[in-house]
């Protein structure tokens, strides 16, 4: 089983872990950090080690981030080199589609970069605009001009 961390700008982690738990009540090995106004990278980077270790009990662990290049992804990255021992993969641009079947397919990986991947993909698919699309019935109508 692949454990999952979220952390993110404000209260992003926690925020998805509301959702998450709202719409699947799923939240074993899952752990959230937030980066808070008021922390330095430094309490990020602890709070990130915390949580690695609350997970060190799976294959393996797979973040999800909020931006790339923020500094959660940043310290979850430097987290990964100086955590040899542990697989961990990073990933950016969180989102809620990714974090649902994340922790309904955790248990069906044994490594990080292999549900990273199907994550990806996911995140991808739910990004979606809306088009409303007119009716057979109301276009036959316009082209009779009644």
């Amino acid at each position: 089983m692949v454990g999952l961390l979220i952390t993110g700008h404000g209260r992003f982690a926690s925020g998805l872990g509301s959702a998450l738990k709202l719409v699947t009540g799923n939240t074993e090995h899952i752990a959230y950090v937030e980066f808070e106004e008021e922390h330095s990278t430094e309490t990020l980077t602890e709070n990130l080690n915390k949580a690695f270790e609350e997970l060190k009990d799976c294959d393996g662990v797979l973040v999800l981030a909020d931006l790339a290049g923020g500094s959660p992804f940043k310290c979850a990255v430097e987290c990964k080199f100086a955590r040899g021992g542990q697989k961990i993969e990073v990933v950016a641009g969180a989102n809620l589609p990714m974090l649902v079947e994340g922790s309904m397919m955790m248990g069906a990986f044994d490594s990080p970069l292999e549900l990273a991947n199907s994550l990806i993909q996911t995140g991808k698919e739910y990004i979606v605009r809306f088009e409303l699309e007119t009716r057979k019935e109301e276009e036959e109508e316009e082209e009779d001009g009644i």
